[in-house]
């Protein structure tokens, strides 16, 4: 009787195989005691088909062919693994029994299925369910096997993404480039379910950004004596005024000056005063995108170096739980373990062990929650640690991030005073809030960095007072601001508006519906979303900001709404989520076949201008140049910026390309004899490339 394990990756096989007893190490598998194998995938050793494995005609790219809609699904083996697969198929012809030990997420529940279905196995399967790769983790694991039907319905869910996704970005793709191409556009517009409505995030924030028109208002503050102190309390100002506009913002400077005039040296007195005792229990521990929000701002780190050095925390140090979770809390169950965590971060982390140490591991906090919990649990420390001088400095910030927020939660809460004060004088109204601690509790695990949020005006201290008591106003200023527009989105702060789409969303009902939704894309896949659109040239990063491109900003104002908004593709995520409990595929992916051949018809009838890499400079103003057809045909160069600035720079078209003998425009890339070619490279790879 043989059981054969198949993990992920040679990593985790070569874990898991150390705590069964290895007995002989082969190529691609391990033999360990008691007829126990472990192999293991390199990743997907399966791959879906492209168009022209189906047709050799669909090489070709012509609105005629679309859309391709394949009648039965074709994997194909990657070339990379296919010693892997044989290796595999080998190993199944032998076995009585199977362990899936891919990744505890829906890709990898495909992951390891692809090569059991393509290879035909037929027997039983069990599940080997990870969310750490320490020693205590997988021996907990591997007692406690779950039946392959409880994990399988993630299988289907993973495999219609795939197909969905696959039917999404080869037909809109081809579509939009074709239409695209019609108006003299070159390269490949790629269209993605959520790459999309992703970059349609950015250059929707960046229009609003630069079409913002500042405006000026004014606050008035004035400066009271209480007793022995002085307190700082802004104007309230009323609802209607002279001067005020709809959000009660001053908007005259001698109205402004005026009321400084009319309180300053004036008696007055508290006119309200209340003080309660709060208590905020510490933040909670990390999902990935929490944790990639927190070291964008942090650290100025990319949501895919923060998902590679959790994931090396978690594979190649064991230091840390499964990366990819979209959760927060932990199972109640884990509470009984926090002495053993609690002992493995003071040993094996010198800077956080006398933390830990005072950690009380008896104290439960809310972050301790069954119902909270998704298939994965928060991103928390080993129960068994290991050694952190390896750690290179990336590791090393991250886990201290994890390990603070696991050790806050065995802290007694941050308790203060909420203290505020409303004074009166000449018939005008000031007030002012502060806090006073009483107990910094799990503030002192994060040290000056805990207050690094908290408003100035908070951190004033306000004594008791009474109702009546006299304050005069002993100063008063005016503050000149401006409104601002938002900000710019960061690796952090995209991330975190893919996992909470629904404050990106309008109709009331689908905001509704995807309130607890897990947003657009996945924790695992967010991250190479975005490097996605960087290669792309469709993001630039300027200092921590990403900021859209010119090219970026045409594709999306060419393409649908439908595409470029996030509801569809949260309404996919919630269709998904259905799957994953166990609905069925079918009728979603006959819907989906049907959304993209109304796409596809919608493509044949636009006409795409959109500016594509390469881009060629304008000599006037370095713009970049258009391709743009003539009457009664043929095409030219034109400045992009014409509309705009009214600019005249053009050159005429030689095979696709400016002119440049012609004296008009230069080329945006190296010229030739410089260390880079001197052909223009195009941005993006070709599509449907063959495998």
């Amino acid at each position: 009787m043989t059981t054969l394990f198949i993990a992920e990756k040679p990593s985790m096989g070569r874990a898991i195989a150390a705590r069964l007893k290895p007995v002989r190490n082969a190529p691609g598998f391990i033999e360990c005691a008691g007829g126990k194998i472990v192999t293991w995938c390199v990743g997907h050793v399966f791959e879906n088909a492209a168009p022209d494995d189906y047709d050799e005609e669909l090489k070709k790219w012509s609105f005629d062919a679309l859309p391709i809609v394949p009648k039965s699904w074709k994997l194909l083996p990657k070339d990379s693994a296919k010693a892997q697969i044989r290796v595999i198929k080998d190993l199944l012809a032998k076995a009585t029994n199977v362990v899936h030990a891919g990744d505890a997420d829906q890709e990898g529940e495909l992951l390891v299925y692809e090569p059991l279905e393509q290879l035909k196995y037929k027997g039983p399967v069990q599940r080997l369910w990870l969310s750490a790769m320490d020693d205590a983790s997988i021996d907990k694991a591997l007692a406690t096997l779950k039946p392959g039907a409880a994990t399988y319905p993630l299988k289907t869910a993973a495999e219609a993404r795939s197909r969905v996704d696959w039917l999404i970005g080869m037909n809109l793709t081809r579509a939009y480039t074709l239409a695209g191409r019609r108006a003299g556009g070159q390269g490949v517009l790629s269209v993605g379910r959520v790459q999309t409505p992703t970059l349609g995030l950015v250059v929707r924030r960046d229009l609003a950004i630069e079409n913002f028109k500042p405006r000026d208002y004014f606050e008035v503050f004035g400066t009271f004596k209480v007793g022995a102190t002085n307190v700082r309390a802004k104007w309230l100002s009323p609802k209607e005024g002279a001067g005020i506009d709809e959000e009660g913002r001053l908007l005259d400077r001698k109205v402004a000056d005026a009321l400084v005039a009319k309180v300053t040296g004036r008696p007055g007195k508290v006119s309200a005063f209340e003080s309660k005792k709060q208590s905020q229990g510490a933040p909670l521990p990390f999902s990935l995108s929490a944790l990639q929000s927190a070291a964008s701002a942090k650290f100025g780190m990319s949501a895919q170096k923060v998902l590679d050095t959790c994931q090396a925390l978690y594979e190649t140090h064991k230091l840390t739980t499964y990366p990819r979770s979209d959760c927060q809390y932990l199972p109640d169950s884990m509470h009984a373990e926090a002495p053993t965590v609690l002992r493995a971060i003071a040993k094996s982390y010198p800077a956080l062990a006398a933390l830990a140490g005072r950690a009380s591991a008896s104290k439960k906090s809310g972050a301790f929650n069954d119902k909270k919990v998704s298939a994965h649990h928060a991103i928390i420390p080993t129960l068994s640690g290991g050694d952190t001088s390896r750690l290179s400095k990336d590791e090393q910030q991250i886990y201290d991030l994890i390990c603070r927020h696991y050790v806050a939660q065995f802290f007694p809460d941050f308790d203060y005073l909420q203290n505020s004060v409303e004074f009166e004088t000449m018939g005008e109204k000031f007030a002012a809030t502060g806090r006073q601690v009483l107990k910094p509790g799990w503030k002192e695990v994060f040290g000056a960095s805990a207050d690094e949020e908290d408003d100035d005006q908070d951190k004033q201290a306000i004594p008791t007072c009474s109702k009546g008591d006299s304050a005069p106003c002993v100063k008063a200023e005016v503050a000149a601001k401006q409104t601002k527009p938002p900000a710019r989105f960061t690796e952090g702060t995209l991330i975190k508006a893919m996992a909470n789409i629904q404050a990106f969303v309008t109709d009331p009902a689908i905001k509704k519906l995807l309130k607890e939704s897990a947003g657009i894309g996945t924790e695992a896949t967010r991250a190479s979303i975005l490097e996605t659109l960087k290669n792309r040239k469709f993001l630039e990063t300027k200092g921590k900001q990403l900021i859209s491109t010119p090219a970026a900003r045409a594709l999306i104002a060419a393409l649908p709404a439908v595409l470029t908004q996030p509801d569809l593709t949260a309404i996919f995520e919630q269709r998904l989520e259905e799957i994953r409990q166990g609905a069925s595929s079918d009728e979603f992916l006959t819907k989906q076949v049907a959304f993209v051949t109304k796409l596809v018809g919608d493509a044949k009838g636009s006409s795409v201008s959109v500016v594509a890499a390469p881009q060629y400079k304008c000599p006037i103003c370095d713009k970049a140049l258009r391709r743009i057809p003539k009457s009664p045909g043929g095409f030219f160069w034109g400045c992009s910026g014409y509309r705009e600035t009214g600019c005249k720079g053009s050159a005429s078209d030689k095979n696709g390309k400016p002119d440049f003998g012609s004296g008009g425009a230069k080329p945006s890339y190296p010229a030739k004899g410089s260390s880079s070619s001197s052909s223009p490279k195009p941005a993006h790879r070709p599509a449907f490339k063959k495998k």
